[in-house]
């Protein structure tokens, strides 16, 4: 059975080990995940991340299993799929990843494949005993549901909602930052709340690009340096942030839309002009570098993610 994201994050996470993430709404992949993870003490599981293409991957899978650590009673095995089709190799190991019983927690993220192709290919091949989770966009009611049961009581009113959606223009990661700061900054006054929907919040975050596109590296670092100072977990915004601006960017050489991105027209002159000075080769480079801070912010790997933030901001911004 489908969970979405949305309503997955209204409920308890259920008493289960293995998760099925899939979808293209990456503020979502995120939640979800921290909202499995809420009750573990982190410090006492091992963190292990497997490449589902990996030509070794079923050998290194079962081996990671069976191999029990020294410290951690339990692993949280993080397992990566981020081709944008299937073959038959992949099928087959995805298949067997559900079946091996075992009491480590085993997380299956995919954001570059289909609805239908999951649906269709993939959904068949698990079991009743994994949670799936649909991260692709919601739609207005499911965002309603949301902001009705996230939002302050005085400003969960069917027209306030009304008016973030319009505010919002389908962008839900956008709005679910600025959620986030009012839940950090503890507002719960009409017109703090309004100065943060329309004047900062995430939306201030789009000065970022704006800064890369003119070359400003010293505004666009103040930006990053202002996220940590306030709050250093803040840093799961900068990697969507980057994550959004890297992927619109790769959008434009292959000529595709930014608005399912979530990009605004208004906008999407400052990628233009940074996509003009960046090669394919440069993109992936920093795709790999922000995949590094990811898994350095999730704890896989050691070392400060912040750092490898900083390095994209200022190699996009020269």
């Amino acid at each position: 059975m489908i969970t979405k994201a949305i309503n997955f994050l209204l409920n308890e996470p259920p008493n289960l080990s293995k998760f099925f993430i899939f979808g293209d709404e990456h503020i979502l992949n995120q939640k979800a995940r921290s909202h499995f993870l809420k009750d573990m003490d982190l410090k006492m599981l091992e963190k292990v991340t497997l490449d589902l293409e990996n030509e070794n991957f079923l050998n290194e899978f079962e081996q990671c299993l069976i191999t029990n650590s020294l410290f951690n009673e339990k692993k949280i095995v993080s397992i990566n799929l981020s081709k944008n089709r299937l073959n038959k190799n992949l099928k087959e190991s995805f298949s067997k990843i559900f079946s091996f019983e075992t009491e480590n927690l085993l997380v299956v993220e995919t954001q570059n494949l289909t609805k239908k192709t999951i649906e269709k290919e993939l959904l068949p091949l698990i079991d009743s005993n994994v949670c799936v989770i649909d991260c692709f966009a919601p739609y207005d009611s499911e965002i309603t549901s949301y902001l009705k049961n996230n939002l302050p009581k005085n400003l969960s009113g069917s027209e306030y909602i009304q008016n973030l959606l319009e505010m919002y223009e389908n962008n839900f990661s956008a709005l679910i930052n600025d959620l986030e700061i009012l839940e950090i900054l503890n507002i719960q006054n009409e017109s703090e709340a309004i100065n943060v929907f329309s004047n900062s919040g995430s939306r201030n975050n789009y000065k970022l690009i704006e800064y890369l596109s003119k070359g400003n590296a010293s505004s666009a670092l103040e930006i990053v340096i202002s996220m940590k100072n306030n709050d250093r977990n803040s840093i799961a915004l900068l990697i969507w942030i980057l994550a959004r601006d890297l992927s619109a960017l790769k959008y434009l050489k292959q000529n595709k839309n930014l608005k399912t991105l979530g990009i605004w027209d208004s906008q999407v002159k400052w990628y233009m002009a940074i996509s003009k000075k960046v090669s394919n080769f440069k993109l992936e480079e920093l795709s790999n570098q922000l995949d590094s801070a990811d898994k350095k912010f999730k704890g896989y790997v050691k070392g400060d993610p912040w750092l490898d933030a900083k390095n994209i901001v200022l190699e996009l911004a020269v």
